[in-house]
């Protein structure tokens, strides 16, 4: 019986280890992207602390 998974389990360990680090250009863009989305996480906590307050404080 040949197991579902066994494919993925037993890839060759050198390909996850060739892999190269990300160019200078990606990790540029997403600097802005992780600023943002931060902002955007801290703002929409506020405004759910703001509605349950206001809805049941």
């Amino acid at each position: 019986m040949k197991k579902p998974f066994s494919n993925i389990i037993n890839k060759d360990k050198n390909t996850s280890l060739s892999k190269k680090p990300p160019k200078k250009e990606e990790s540029e863009k997403s600097k802005p992207l992780i600023i943002f989305g931060t902002i955007v996480s801290i703002s929409s906590i506020f405004l759910l602390l703001y509605t349950i307050n206001n809805k049941f404080g």
